[in-house]
């Protein structure tokens, strides 16, 4: 067995054997739409249940969450994690792979297998193992994408950067950071242009591949390919004129545009989720010093200045477009050779240089603090242990509350309960924002028109605390109590410590 081959099966084995350590993964994502939207491709549920555009999530291309949902739907809880880590165990052997690239050859294979396990000891990579919010796999693509470049496989590389845009529109920030960064290489102009025009053909390719049909899905319905975001351009009369995107996280003011790096290593709630790590804090003062110190020579490699300018570019994007730590994963995992790397540029007394980074490196792993993700720590006979109510009738409707525009981690969502009801049940999404009723005329008359339509029984379902609301939202559509409320359980209720109710209700006179 080569090397190769050897880190390969390692990485997957103990990336694996790390997913059942952590436990089952229940994040808010997979109960919103990571194990909901590929049920509702397969099933076509487009037809059945309705949801306002303000659930921007149910509009998302799907193909990713097929992975999620065959794994819960066909393994058991232990196994579907075990799988999943595997799969992000992958990371670990491309990071290895690409350490060895800039490696001297007599130190090669220890150090690179120590940057590529400090790569994955990273505040989100680290607890996102196993993880089904897709940030370590998409990764896979990226470092893929970084690897082939790096050995001249320019069409490849860009075919699997775009596999993993289409299959996750966030990696559009190292589509844009890899394509720009071939403008910073020591190469001639002729050179730059035809690796962009043979990386973008791929790239171009790589999306068509994973997103093609969801793209004409949206440009059929809804006029615009990549619907709800970048409606500016393509002006859907189904959601607003504006390019939405969540810009809770971004940078404040002046100062926190220009030490960004420092305010997240201390405290990652900056950065959406609470986590101190200082790894790109230590990348942004050396490249200060690099700066200063070398200029217009610290470049004089291909493949160095690639990844330093596909790096610090895909960063600057990451934090003008989202500023949201686990959209930065890849570069997360490259933080370590990138400090070895600038180290390395500064110090060139072979002593000074290993002393200084393993001083840096141990500072950064006793100061790390990992994201806090929601895991349970028990496997039973089903992923999520549903137990749905006694005696359902075979249809119904039933009006579900969820947060507006993602604005609010309340309501909780429930979508990941919709595909163990009766197949002939109907969902209509109910958007609530800060406890209120979030909807435009329009979706208030379709709602409307599609209760009057119904004849089946109909029910109220979300949590125990939004429930209250979630009723004062139905009376605006002429609807009241009519029985007492059950209560569904499931694994998730039980790590969220929230009941979710079944309410039935009845329609009054308008």
């Amino acid at each position: 067995m080569t090397l190769n081959k050897f880190i390969l099966i390692t990485s997957i084995l103990l990336s694996g054997c790390l997913a059942i350590f952590f436990g089952k993964e229940l994040c808010w994502d997979l109960a919103n739409y990571h194990f909901y939207n590929p049920y509702a491709l397969l099933h076509a549920r487009h037809k059945i249940d309705y949801w306002p555009n303000s659930n921007v999530h149910q509009y998302i291309n799907p193909t990713i969450d097929l992975l999620t949902y065959f794994l819960i739907q066909n393994f058991t809880p232990r196994m579907s994690e075990f799988i999943l880590g595997a799969i992000h165990g992958i990371n670990l052997w491309l990071l290895f792979l690409i350490a060895k690239y800039f490696l001297p050859q007599k130190s090669s294979t220890l150090l690179a297998v120590i940057l590529a396990l400090l790569g994955m000891l990273g505040p989100t990579t680290l607890p996102g193992i196993g993880s089904f919010q897709n940030d370590n796999l998409i990764s896979i693509f990226v470092l893929g994408f970084v690897l082939l470049q790096l050995q001249g496989y320019f069409f490849f590389a860009g075919v699997m950067l775009g596999l993993g845009l289409g299959l996750k529109l966030t990696a559009g920030i190292y589509a844009a950071g890899g394509m720009l960064a071939i403008l910073f290489t020591p190469l001639s102009l002729r050179s730059k242009i035809k690796m962009m025009m043979t990386c973008g053909t791929g790239f171009a390719i790589g999306m068509l591949i994973t997103s093609g049909y969801w793209m004409w899905m949206m440009w059929s319905e809804h006029h615009n390919p990549l619907f709800p975001f970048f409606n500016s351009l393509f002006h859907s009369p189904d959601f607003a004129m504006t390019d939405w995107r969540d810009t809770r996280f971004l940078p404040k003011n002046l100062l926190q545009t220009i030490f960004f790096p420092f305010y997240f290593s201390f405290d990652g709630r900056t950065a959406d989720a609470p986590f101190r790590d200082f790894r790109f804090a230590v990348v942004y003062g050396l490249v200060v010093m690099i700066g200063a110190k070398l200029g217009k020579k610290a470049f004089p490699r291909w493949g160095k200045a690639f990844l330093l300018s596909f790096f610090l570019l895909s960063y600057l994007i990451w934090q003008f477009y989202f500023s949201i730590a686990r959209y930065l994963a890849p570069l997360e995992m490259l933080a370590p050779l990138m400090i070895y790397l600038l180290l390395r540029m500064l110090m060139k007394h072979t002593l000074t240089f290993y002393t200084s980074l393993s001083a840096i490196f141990l500072a950064l792993m006793l100061t790390l603090s990992p994201i806090p993700m929601i895991r349970a720590p028990w496997y039973d006979t089903t992923f999520f242990n549903v137990q749905l109510p006694a005696s359902l009738p075979d249809q119904a409707t039933v009006l579900i509350a969820y947060p507006a525009y993602v604005l609010n981690t309340n309501p909780r969502p429930q979508s990941y309960l919709i595909p163990f009801f009766p197949a002939k049940w109907r969902f209509i999404g109910i958007p609530l924002l800060n406890e209120k009723l979030f909807l435009d005329a329009a979706a208030m008359n379709i709602i409307q028109s599609k209760l009057n339509q119904r004849t089946e029984k109909m029910y109220l379902l979300t949590s125990d605390r939004n429930m209250p609301e979630l009723l004062k939202a139905a009376f605006n559509f002429h609807l009241a109590p009519d029985g007492e409320c059950e209560k569904i359980y499931s694994d998730r209720q039980a790590v969220t410590h929230q009941n979710v109710l079944l309410c039935p209700i009845v329609q009054t006179q308008a």
